[in-house]
């Protein structure tokens, strides 16, 4: 009789067997993309949560937790994967819990998922960073008021004129399989798209974020089972870990860019079913003791090209890459042709509104840091139309090092045929634990950005801008902007005002608007783990000082924070303790007096003068009255009025006119500084503010927890439209919450 217990006592254990002897067990082959139930034990919290994001009015609303989940099927795992972190789905870590709750053992401390591996054996030199787990995104592929717009017909069929297909090959042709493939792209309004490991799927959504091909299979034990047809399903070789994974929608037709282990850029059209590799030669060195991987992806919109893919590497290395260019970098060599104080480069490059366009497929290439790129933004979305008058052309490039650099394509004038000056990163930012950046995101209006790493906070920064174009048409002695800026863009129509005869000699090309300072703002304080992702989120007539953003990290929660720049205050001066000095005698008093004047800086601020001594008519901007801006529009030496007037005198060309503007801003910029130390070759390090003098917010706007049904509370992303917000895991797992309006 003891026998047959201790029999059945262990059969339960040599089940779980499986799950300690192994990081990612139960993965024989490849499953289906399945719907599971949620468990019973879930918190009424993490089912129904508030919402008070309307879209522009204020009712009352809730999210509630749909009661099914889908998880993202992934392959067993590979030999070139690590074993030191591996994200499991709940559904694998309560099987486990479920075995383990039937033994004896339970009470034991080793009784955890891989508790008899050990990871010095099978991973001795493998990045951890190269299992990222499932990457999910999703992309609108419908237009605005599509259905309604008569037009839309002969809109497609201009846009597929201009498709350039032929610089694809085709999916059928190359060495990826082809798992399942459904071409009811149209009925689709959204498109779902995920990577786990080697294997990418695109499913299918309609308007109102539902899914389209959900079909019910048999389960086994006389049970059935949801699953998720997806639209494409396509396993590259075993060798291959997507390791960045982005989507755009350009002229109708869906794009999917990711990038993998192996240093290869893949470009898939899924409509059409048109694919094609750019093989980056990142790990073709010798000497090279870890692999490069591509780690991040951003897409951006150029005045110049259709569309560019900027891919950073696992070594600090960043590529600017033209899809549609004609020569491959087959025969391309990395070798240094130039360096700055911040940038070592490979291949320069001209993205100014002033170069040429090159049928090059490689445009720029060149080295940041040592350590991992970990994240690009950009003022340049594919999204959004290009606006010259109103949108820099800005690149921002963090990295595992903390840092943020600000790359201003306006600097890389003429840099692919003259020696370097001037470095094109012209800001540099850290986040306050200068550890590493996990995401950086711009503002709708490009006015603030967002940074969030390893730390716990997240850090709100403004930009204002130099209007370029305001400059160029304004008269020499015009009255200044209210606004901090330059003409910036809120007085730009007043300065449409000036005098006819101005407005004939300004050429009516705009320019894009350069950096004129960046300063911390605010922090937000909530989360208790690291950040991994950042957004913004503007709702329709909102304030245009009030800006929502969500934030999702290592915590298993989601924070929706509400700020308000008018309502913020303003940051804390420390206070300068002033040494008693001892009193001078009269005679060393007179001899300073009669003696040379020597003007050494003072790092206390200025004098502060009167409401009176402010002349609306006149402009006051400490800038303006600079030796370098007063000789570069002057009428003794280079004046704009003059250039543009029709007298016969040498005239330098609009081009150059234009660019010695921008140099000069940048020089002027650096001069009147208050960060003045931190300046090196006219590159800005903005300081890293005392927690203490800078104000905070610590309660969200909204909190959705979800530590109960994410074993390792790993969310990646979040999608937010009018009627879901989305959920993405890192272990595959996607939570879907509907919005219910009371």
């Amino acid at each position: 009789m003891a026998q047959n217990t201790q029999n059945t006592t262990e059969a339960p254990f040599a089940n779980a067997s499986m799950y300690l002897n192994s990081v990612c067990p139960g993965y024989t082959k490849l499953d289906e993309n399945l719907h599971y139930p949620l468990p019973n034990n879930v918190p009424a919290s993490t089912l129904e949560v508030a919402w008070p994001m309307t879209n522009g009015k204020s009712i009352n609303a809730k999210l509630k937790l749909e009661n099914e989940y889908l998880n993202i099927a992934r392959p067993p795992l590979g030999t070139f994967e690590s074993t030191t972190y591996v994200s499991l789905p709940l559904h694998v870590v309560n099987a486990f819990k479920e075995k383990v709750l039937r033994c004896d053992k339970r009470s034991d401390g080793n009784m955890h998922i891989g508790a008899n591996v050990n990871p010095l054996t099978q991973d001795p030199f493998r990045n951890p960073n190269m299992n990222p787990g499932a990457l999910t995104t999703i992309v609108e592929t419908k237009t605005r008021f599509q259905s309604k717009n008569p037009f839309n017909k002969l809109t497609t069929n201009l846009n597929k004129l201009f498709t350039k297909d032929e610089f694809y090959d085709n999916v059928e042709a190359s060495d990826v399989s082809i798992l399942s493939y459904n071409d009811d792209f149209a009925s689709c309004g959204k498109l779902l798209i995920s990577a786990n490991v080697n294997v990418l799927n695109v499913l299918g959504l309609s308007e109102s974020s539902e899914y389209e091909h959900t079909k019910v299979i048999n389960g086994g034990n006389e049970s059935t089972q949801k699953m998720e047809q997806p639209l494409l399903r396509l396993q590259f070789s075993n060798t291959c870990i997507i390791t960045s994974l982005t989507a755009i929608v350009l002229n109708e037709e869906p794009i999917i860019i990711f990038g993998c282990n192996q240093g290869k850029v893949s470009i898939i059209k899924p409509r059409s079913m048109k694919m094609k590799q750019i093989d980056l030669n990142l790990n073709s060195q010798e000497q090279s003791l870890h692999v490069v991987n591509v780690s991040t992806l951003h897409a951006i919109r150029h005045p110049l090209y259709d569309y560019l893919i900027v891919a950073g590497t696992s070594n600090g290395e960043v590529f600017i890459l033209n899809p549609l260019g004609r020569n491959e970098m087959q025969n391309y060599r990395k070798e240094v042709v130039g360096t700055d104080s911040y940038v070592t480069y490979f291949r320069k490059f001209d993205l100014s509104v002033f170069g040429q366009a090159s049928d090059d497929q490689l445009i720029g290439h060149f080295k940041l840091c040592h350590k991992s790129i970990t994240t690009i933004s950009s003022t340049m979305l594919v999204e959004d139309p290009m606006q010259n008058d109103m949108q820099p052309l800005l690149l921002a490039v963090a990295s595992e090092d903390g840092f943020v650099k600000f790359i201003d394509f306006m600097f890389s004038y003429r840099l692919d045929q003259e020696e370097i000056v001037n470095s094109i990163v012209t800001d540099i930012v850290s986040n306050y634990f200068n550890t590493g950046v996990s995401d950086v995101k711009f503002s709708p209006d490009f006015k603030f950005f967002t940074i969030v790493g390893k730390g716990d906070l997240i850090e709100v920064f403004k930009m204002t801008y130099y209007n370029i174009s305001g400059l160029l048409r304004k008269p020499e002695r015009q009255g200044r902007s209210r606004s901090g800026t330059v003409n910036s863009h809120n007085s730009h129509y007043n300065s449409m005002t000036a005098t006819q005869s101005l407005q004939e000699q300004v050429p009516e090309r705009s320019y894009p608007p350069i950096i004129k300072s960046i300063e911390i703002v605010c922090r937000f304080k909530g989360h208790t783990n690291s950040v991994k992702s950042i957004q913004f989120f503007k709702e329709i007539s909102e304030s245009s000082s009030v800006y929502k953003l969500f934030s999702c990290g290592n915590d298993g929660k989601v924070f929706g924070w509400e700020f308000d720049y008018k309502a913020v205050p303003r940051i804390k001066k420390p206070h300068v303790v002033v040494q008693s000095k001892p009193r001078e005698s009269r005679r060393s008093i007179h001899e300073k007096k009669n003696s040379i004047h020597i003007v050494t800086h003072s790092p206390s601020p200025g004098p502060v003068h009167s409401r009176s001594s402010h002349r609306r008519n006149m402009s006051s901007d400490p800038i303006l009255n600079t030796p370098s801006f007063t000789n570069l529009l002057s009428t003794k030496s280079l004046n704009l009025t003059s250039v543009l007037s029709d007298d016969h005198s040498p005239k330098p060309k609009p081009v150059e006119t234009v660019i010695s503007l921008y140099k000069q801003l940048l020089d002027i910029r650096g001069k009147k500084s208050p960060q003045k130390k931190f300046i090196q070759s006219n590159t800005i390090i903005s300081p890293i503010v005392n927690d203490k003098y800078l104000p905070s917010i610590s309660i969200p706007l909204v909190t959705i927890d979800l530590t109960s049904i994410v074993p390792d509370g790993k969310i990646d992303n979040v999608f937010i439209d009018k009627q879901v917000v989305w959920c993405f895991c890192k272990n595959g797992d996607l939570f879907k919450y509907t919005v219910h309006r009371e």
